[in-house]
């Protein structure tokens, strides 16, 4: 595992001074500045408000895309705290095109373990187990990881990022907008010095108690508070047990005890979570209490137990009505909070970020038009309501299958349909990976049928607005599509159109916006472009046109104009998750 990597604001004054004037494909000077007016003035195109995984992945693809940030988070380092559970296939197919797909993996449980174990003991017997996710449809199946391991690998990649610069320790305190960007005032936690950051937009991915969200007046929509729940994270060396790390975790409903979620962390069974549910007025376990009940639910007397630390947080199912106000935005659990049933909400975050990114580079660079950033919220907003529907059905299962579990013995048929049906909850390939942005103006909607959403399985389709389909490129599987979307628009052309290769290849040279051409060597995966058909896709890796067999040049052109203008859609969504 990674350890975190500490940086004071003036190593990182004295690193952004190295860097001065970097620019990256999309020509975007990276300006510092001083000003004699009682404060440093700092000017960047983009400040992130939050240095979790939602706000630290945007700081990594704007390095990406040669875009400078200013990245303020007001804690000291990276969470000591698990948090978020689970990466899912969508998200470490960033990570794989990051290079830090390796070091995430490493810090989670073992391959295939994404299964919950039911039981009324953690020694045994294991009443229960629901199925694997299959991972045919992606290069990097999802992994069973804590939010801790993303934040460290996170936090390492930023570190060799030039045009990052992570303020750890930094609050801001006051932003106010204009026609022309964001002026921030920002202060060290622990010095109390003030400075000023100029910038062209904000994005505050700073959490449930977002400071973006209450200065611009978003308000959010759903229930503040459906529980509230204690989380105990502690070190108890089992993982010498058989079944300890083939699990997300364990749903222990002991007769005549307290019902625990017990999840495991970390790749040596010797990291675990707790998590108690806590009553009007209750309080969290005391730590000999939680030593105690450790022991009783692993049924090992003298097992060692140490406990690291407790969160107290409340489970919420709430949208922001808004997820843009003017020159700001929001990302992440300042925009949406979901259930943890199905571990989708940093996730959730991650694809906020990397919708939202290529858009401001765009926009940045002049190639996109402000229309375009509307596309983030239209093409987002419905996919938070989503996830957020899917999470408490996934909530709602577990507490129907609570009610049901001690009368598993006389009334087995409904505690075995809920068990299977679980594995909706468990297999959201589908939900990670199938949304389809039908009817966005960043996309040229072809009017072709539009797939029925399935939140467990994911139904691969090169349609206008979905996530283009993953295919291996040679035998030795270790050359993905997925490989080809990153900071540019690929023109992925079928294997013998030669006439679309040639007007990409045109359009590629004129070089007003990032095009790569490519040639799929074989049409084996779900396609419908045709040999001779293409598909532009969206450096997020959404389709964002296709034809599905020869054509003019001048509709390729037409499509990327219509895209980038934001103009290319009708001006509702149909998104296609609502199923």
């Amino acid at each position: 595992m990674l350890s975190p990597v500490g940086r004071s604001p003036e190593n990182c004054w004295r690193r952004r001074e190295l860097v001065g004037h970097l620019s990256g494909p999309y020509g975007i000077p990276n300006h510092i500045r001083c000003h004699t007016k009682g404060r440093a003035m700092i000017e960047v195109p983009v400040l992130v408000v939050g240095a979790g995984p939602v706000g630290m992945s945007l700081g990594l693809l704007l390095d990406r895309f040669g875009i400078s940030s200013l990245v303020a988070e007001r804690r000291p380092a990276t969470t000591v705290h698990p948090k978020a559970y689970g990466s899912t296939a969508r998200t470490m197919e960033h990570f794989r095109v990051w290079g830090i797909e390796d070091q995430v993996r490493g810090g989670g449980l073992p391959p295939n373990s994404d299964v919950i174990s039911w039981c009324e003991s953690l020694s045994g017997p294991i009443v229960a187990l629901t199925h694997p996710e299959p991972s045919n449809n992606t290069p990097s199946p999802k992994s069973i990881v804590a939010q801790d391991v993303v934040e460290e690998a996170l936090d390492h990649a930023l570190s060799t990022r030039p045009r990052v610069d992570l303020r750890r320790s930094t609050q801001v305190i006051s932003f106010q907008q204009d026609s022309e960007g964001v002026t921030a005032l920002l202060r060290h936690v622990d010095t109390g010095e003030e400075f000023e950051v100029r910038s062209r937009y904000i994005v505050g991915c700073d959490g449930a108690a977002s400071l973006v969200r209450e200065r611009v007046g978003i308000e959010m929509e759903g229930p503040e508070t459906l529980q509230v729940r204690a989380t105990h994270y502690f070190r108890a060396p089992v993982g010498h047990l058989p079944h300890v790390r083939r699990v997300v975790g364990f749903l222990c409903r002991p007769k005549g005890r307290p019902a625990l979620d017990v999840l495991g962390t970390g790749p040596d069974g010797d990291r675990w979570r707790f998590i108690q549910l806590l009553g009007d007025g209750e309080e969290p376990y005391s730590t000999d209490h939680l030593i105690d009940l450790v022991r009783e639910y692993w049924g090992i007397p003298d097992l060692k137990v140490e406990p690291i630390n407790v969160q107290v947080w409340n489970m919420s199912a709430q949208v922001a009505k808004s997820f843009r106000r003017d020159r700001a935005f929001l990302a992440g659990d300042a925009a949406h909070r979901f259930p943890p049933a199905g571990g989708i909400g940093m996730n959730s975050g991650i694809q906020d970020v990397h919708n939202l990114a290529w858009k401001l580079a765009a926009v940045l660079d002049g190639s996109g038009t402000d229309a375009l950033l509307d596309t983030y919220e239209t093409e987002r907003h419905p996919v938070a309501w989503s996830n957020t529907n899917w999470s408490v059905e996934g909530f709602d299962r577990i507490e129907e299958m609570d009610e049901i579990f001690h009368n598993r013995h006389d009334d087995p048929e409904p505690w075995r349909a809920l068990l299977i049906d679980q594995d909706r909850q468990i297999n959201c390939e589908g939900q990670a990976m199938g949304l389809i942005y039908a009817g966005s103006a960043a996309v040229v909607d072809d009017g072709s049928p539009v797939p029925p959403h399935d939140s467990r399985y994911y139904w691969p389709t090169d349609r206008p607005g979905a996530r283009f389909p993953h295919m291996w490129l040679d035998a030795a599987e270790s050359e993905s599509t997925i490989d080809w979307f990153d900071t540019a628009f690929v023109l992925v052309c079928g294997p013998d159109a030669t006439g679309w290769k040639a007007a990409g290849e045109d359009l590629a040279r004129e070089g007003k916006m990032p095009l790569l051409v490519k040639v799929l060597p074989h049409l084996v995966g779900p396609l419908t472009l045709g040999h001779e058909g293409a598909a532009l896709v969206r450096p997020d890796g959404h389709v964002a046109w296709r034809s599905q067999g020869s054509g003019a040049p001048e509709d390729l052109v037409a499509a990327l104009a219509d895209v980038l203008a934001g103009a290319a859609g009708v001006a509702s969504l149909a998104l296609a998750v609502r199923g």
